[in-house]
């Protein structure tokens, strides 16, 4: 019986081992089933990895459409922009031609008023010309007369400004009497100090202090002030400053003047 026993068992244990190698119908469904789960689960992970890159897709071409759109939007504003660009800057080509041309106007103006002024510069009599601001300006007057052609245009304003303060200095003189102390000579060269009052640019008198010398002066163009000896005129002339500068009584004083 001991001899027996372990092959009752071991013929056991291969009865099994050959019942479990034969599948049944039962088992062969089970397998088939879990296969085809298996394979729906993967369609299913499939299908939503498909679901979210689409999504991705559909999100991203929603994007790229925006962006589309708001390109297309600034390409819009860039072309009004660019266009009223344009209409600025012919509307500043124009007028920067305006006023080039008005430049231009403008300095052919000032050339005719300083070559104007450069002319009268002889009717300034002298102690006007000795006062520092007009002495400065007619100093600048001639410099600016020498510019080349082709310099003209240069500094076009402040040579206006200079020819107005010119006028304005020389228009004061005109409309005020001036007396002043200055050094005149006799027709034999003999040089006397006189009181000399002018009568804006029209007409100047002078005499020396003993009343030996009386001079009356006229403005020319070409040779400036000119004072020719009236020796008569000595005593209405003393008369007259004396008058001016409150020395004597106001009174009438007659004295010769002849249109210049």
């Amino acid at each position: 019986m001991r001899h027996l026993l372990p092959i009752i068992c071991l013929g056991t244990v291969c009865h099994l081992s050959a019942q479990e190698q034969k599948i049944s119908p039962t088992d062969e469904l089970r397998v088939t089933v879990n296969e085809w789960v298996d394979t729906m689960r993967e369609i299913q992970e499939e299908e939503n990895e498909w679901t979210r890159d689409q999504e991705v897709l559909q999100n991203y071409r929603e994007g790229l459409e925006k962006e589309i759109i708001d390109l297309k939007e600034k390409i819009s504003d860039a072309k009004t922009r660019k266009a009223g660009a344009d209409a600025e800057s012919l509307k500043q080509t124009q007028e920067r031609d305006r006023f080039v041309a008005a430049k231009d106007e403008l300095s052919v103006l000032v050339r005719s008023l300083e070559e104007n002024m450069m002319d009268k510069l002889p009717l300034i009599p002298a102690p006007l010309r000795s006062e520092p601001k007009v002495a400065q300006a007619i100093e600048d007057l001639q410099h600016d007369i020498k510019l080349p052609e082709d310099k003209r245009n240069e500094g076009v304003s402040k040579r206006l400004l200079n020819l107005i303060n010119l006028t304005a200095e020389i228009e004061k003189f005109q409309q005020t009497v001036v007396l002043r102390q200055e050094l005149r000579s006799d027709d034999k060269g003999h040089e006397y100090n006189m009181q000399v009052i002018y009568f804006g640019l029209a007409v100047a008198y002078a005499v020396n202090d003993d009343g030996s010398l009386a001079l009356v002066g006229h403005p020319s163009e070409k040779e400036g002030w000119k004072f020719e000896e009236r020796k008569e005129l000595a005593a209405e002339i003393k008369h007259l400053i004396a008058a001016t500068t409150g020395d004597a009584d106001a009174a009438f004083v007659t004295l010769p003047f002849s249109q210049p």
